[in-house]
Order: C-alpha cells, then sequence, then structure tokens
C-alpha cells in the first residue's frame, strides 16, 4: 500500500537511513518550535492574567483550530504537500509569540485566530508524514507496521516533550525572582484546590507580573528558536508526492475533501476514541493553565512555574521514548491502564493537598503528569494511525480537531469554575474516555474474556477509583 511514489528524486524512501534522518529532523524541528510555543502558553494564565486575556487567547485558538480542522487540512496538504504546509504553518506560531510583546486585546486574539487556522494543518501534515515513513521502513525492514508506528511516535514525541524543558528552562532563567516585584501577602487559603474565581475577587489575587523588558527578552529567545525550525524544515526536510495528488490538480475546493473530516465521524471506533481524544485536550490544558495558576504561580510564584513544567517536560520525554518500545513487549491495553491510574491517583493527591506543606509535591505532581501524558499522546497518536490506515489525513484531523475541543473548552472556563469543578470534570473525561477506549479494544479481540484475570484487573482498576472517588470527595 506504500508503493505510492513516482519521482526519482524520492529514492530516499528506499533507504532506512534517510528515512530515520527525516524522523529526526521533524522531531528536532517540532523541538524548537514548541520550546517557544509551549513555554510561552504556561505562562498565559499567569503573564496575561489580566481579564483572562491569557486563557481567552488560548481558548481562542483552539477555537479556530476546531473550526478549521473540519475542512483546511486536507486541502491545504493535498494543494502544497506536507513539506510546504509545514512550513507556512509554523509562521503562525511566531506571530503569536510576537503578539505577546504587546499583549492587548486587537494584537494577541488575532494572532491567536491566524494559529488556530494553521495548528490543526501543521499537525495533522506531521502525523501524516511520520505514519507514511514508518510503512516505508516497514516495508524495507519486515517489520509489523504497526511496530514501527508505535516506535516512531515514540522517537518523535521524547524529541518533541524535550521542548517542555528547554523552553521552561529558559522561561524560569529569564523570570528569575530579582526581575519580579515580589509577591505580597500570599493567601495559601485560596489556592489549589481551594481557588475560586469568586474568592479571588474578593480577597485578591497572589499573582505579580513580570517586567517588560523581561517578557521582551523572553519573546525575542522564543521567536528566535522559532525561525531555526522553519530554516531545519525548509533545508532539511525530504519531499515526496503521491500518485493521488499527481492525478488530481484540480485547484478548486473539492467538496469531498472538504467533508472528509466530518464522513470520518461515521467510523464506529473513530466514535469511540473520541472521548480519550477529548481527555488529551482536557488534561494539557489543565496542567498547563489551571495547575500552573491556580497552585504554582497563587503559592509559589509565577518564576516557579518554568521550574515545575520542566518536570512534566522531563518525564514526558523519559516516558515517550519508554512507552514507544514497551508497547511491542506488553501491548497498548498497560500502557493506557497505567496511565489512565496515574492521572486518576493525581487528581486526588490535588484534592486533599495542603499547599503549606509537602512542597515536593508542586514538583512531583507535573512531573507523574507528564509520565502519563507520554503514554496517552504516543498511544493515542499510534492508534490513531494502525485504525485509519486507509483515511489517514481526515483521521488525524479529527484528533486534532477534538483534542483542541478539550482545550477550547477547558480554557474557556479556567477563569470560571472552581478548581475543585474542575476536578470533577476531569475525573469524569477519564472515566469516559477509557470507556469508549475498551470498547475499541474489545472490538479487536485484544481484550480476550479468555484471560478473564486481566480484563478483571483492568476494569477493577478503572471503575474501582470511579467509585472510590465519588464514596470519599462526593
Amino acid at each position: 500500500m506504500f508503493k505510492i511514489f513516482v519521482n526519482s528524486d524520492e529514492n530516499w524512501i528506499k533507504s532506512r537511513s534517510k528515512i530515520h534522518q527525516n524522523l529526526i529532523i521533524i522531531g528536532l524541528a517540532w523541538f524548537l518550535l514548541f520550546t517557544a510555543f509551549q513555554s510561552m502558553a504556561n505562562l498565559q494564565s499567569s503573564l496575561n492574567s489580566d481579564s483572562g486575556l491569557g486563557t481567552l487567547s488560548l481558548s481562542t485558538i483552539y477555537i479556530t483550530l476546531v473550526i478549521s480542522c473540519f475542512f483546511w487540512p486536507p486541502i491545504m496538504i493535498k494543494h502544497l504537500g506536507i513539506k510546504k504546509t509545514i512550513l507556512f504553518s509554523q509562521f503562525a506560531y511566531l506571530i503569536f509569540i510576537a503578539a505577546n510583546t504587546y499583549p492587548k486585546w486587537y494584537t494577541l486574539l488575532p494572532s491567536a485566530v491566524i494559529l488556530g487556522i494553521f495548528a490543526g494543518p501543521l499537525w495533522t501534515a506531521k502525523c501524516t508524514y511520520l505514519t507514511e515513513i514508518a510503512g516505508f521502513y516497514s516495508t524495507l525492514s519486515g517489520e509489523l507496521n504497526e511496530a514501527v508506528v508505535n516506535r516512531f511516535f515514540g522517537i518523535f514525541f521524547a524529541m518533541f516533550q524535550m521542548s517542555q524543558i528547554a523552553g521552561n528552562l529558559i522561561s524560569s532563567t529569564v523570570l528569575k525572582p530579582e526581575n519580579l516585584d515580589g509577591q505580597k501577602n500570599v493567601n495559601l487559603a485560596i489556592c489549589g484546590y481551594n481557588e475560586c474565581p469568586q474568592i479571588v475577587s474578593e480577597q485578591g489575587v497572589n499573582l505579580k507580573k513580570a517586567e517588560l523588558s523581561t517578557v521582551y527578552t523572553l519573546c525575542f529567545i522564543y521567536i528566535f528558536l522559532g525561525f531555526m525550525s522553519i530554516l531545519l524544515i525548509k533545508l532539511a526536510l525530504s519531499e515526496y508526492k503521491s500518485y493521488k495528488i499527481l492525478e488530481d490538480k484540480k485547484t478548486e475546493i473539492n467538496f469531498d475533501i472538504f467533508m472528509s473530516t466530518i464522513r470520518q465521524l461515521k467510523n464506529k471506533e473513530q466514535l469511540l476514541i473520541l472521548p480519550l481524544t477529548l481527555w488529551l485536550g482536557f488534561s494539557l490544558a489543565f496542567i498547563g493553565a489551571d495547575y500552573t495558576k491556580s497552585f504554582i504561580s497563587c503559592a509559589k510564584g509565577v518564576d516557579y512555574v518554568g521550574f515545575a513544567m520542566i518536570f512534566f517536560g522531563l518525564l514526558n520525554v523519559i516516558g515517550s521514548y519508554v512507552f514507544g518500545l514497551l508497547v511491542k513487549y506488553i501491548g497498548r491495553v498497560p500502557c493506557f491502564l497505567f496511565a489512565a491510574c496515574l492521572n486518576y491517583f493525581l487528581m486526588i493527591i490535588m484534592m486533599k493537598w495542603d499547599l503549606a506543606t509537602n512542597d515536593y509535591l508542586f514538583y512531583l505532581i507535573p512531573a507523574l503528569w507528564g509520565l502519563a501524558d507520554s503514554a496517552w499522546q504516543t498511544q493515542v497518536n499510534s492508534i490513531y494511525g494502525v485504525l485509519f490506515k486507509t483515511n489517514q489525513e481526515a483521521a488525524f484531523s479529527n484528533f486534532r480537531l477534538w483534542e483542541s475541543v478539550g482545550f477550547a473548552i477547558s480554557y474557556a472556563y479556567s477563569n470560571y469554575l472552581c478548581i475543585s469543578t474542575k476536578l470533577n470534570l476531569m475525573f469524569f473525561y477519564l472515566t469516559m474516555g477509557m470507556l469508549g477506549y475498551l470498547c475499541i479494544e474489545y472490538n479487536q479481540n485484544n481484550l480476550n474474556f479468555s484471560k478473564l484475570n486481566n480484563f478483571k484487573a483492568l476494569m477493577t482498576v478503572v471503575l474501582g477509583s470511579f467509585f472510590t472517588y465519588f464514596y470519599f470527595f462526593m
């Protein structure tokens, strides 16, 4: 199914070393670009907290991304190809970062719209590229396609998640305490699990903004890294074209392509994986906005956000590589089960944690959350590549679409709901996602009822965590 290429200059797809080289190039490009964007996104709820502009801009990004995912990625990839799609989309991230040098509603929100329009094509092109070069590699090596897809996504996300470490290290260094006004009258009673918009509005907030000079420095560093990412893709990433694209040279919008993302929703397995895809958005939005603002910035200060999120990135990098290899030996189900149990455990800790004690939890919680996220990211991406081989662009458009819905909803209610309510919702989202995923594995005959002990163990942990939560906390 992968013999779809005709250009003699594309002989690189017949070389395993060249395929590996392109895998490293795209991973490194994502590392550079998202070193800039992700750390800036982590700081939005703290740096641009006035009138909720920071989280509003993030919500705008993902609302726009949701709309664009319905039609834009397949069209852009079809007419520009994967490489040019990536190149054009990268510039949108630079525009958003630059807008943070003057964060007003008329600069930040329009730049957020632009980023949202091009984020869908960027990620869809990346997922398609990785899945297809994994297919080329499996043909050359004789390995199972699913195993190669899992390994390639694992390597990619290990490199990608290193951006959390580098970006947050940069932000913590630039936003060092002597550059801040300092925190005054820190009231831990309104932080963490007790944080509520109504209480904050009555008693005031603990947050102090950074000086403009430090924000400018941070933005210029991130813009430079983004340009380096663009140059890397332009100069080093190999391109290819398929027969499908070469044979269809129409320039007008094809309604079938326009509707391909929507038609993908008729697939039963696509519907079953949607709750877990939504969970990815909810999970990352919570740790990147709600946890950083309500736990870290409120109790410790904005300069601690980067330090804490470094641990998120570090465990994410390690986990991405480990899970990408481990799934070959233990299968997907234990990986998903481990991630779910870890997230349940961390949410319960946040519900019971007294912020005046156990300072190590400020760093341990994001670290273990990053470990769980590494399992989600590698395995959900790979399961999309395995389940929807024949319609990858539409499937990965749906992936980005529904993950973005999770982001958008979470950011939209971030400034209105209490942390206690948000954690209740997170518990519900994860449970629904796991139930949908288990149905997929059952349909794929990966949950063998003849091996009842394994199934009992899985269901006991997932449902047991659910009922334990309601017994103790409701």
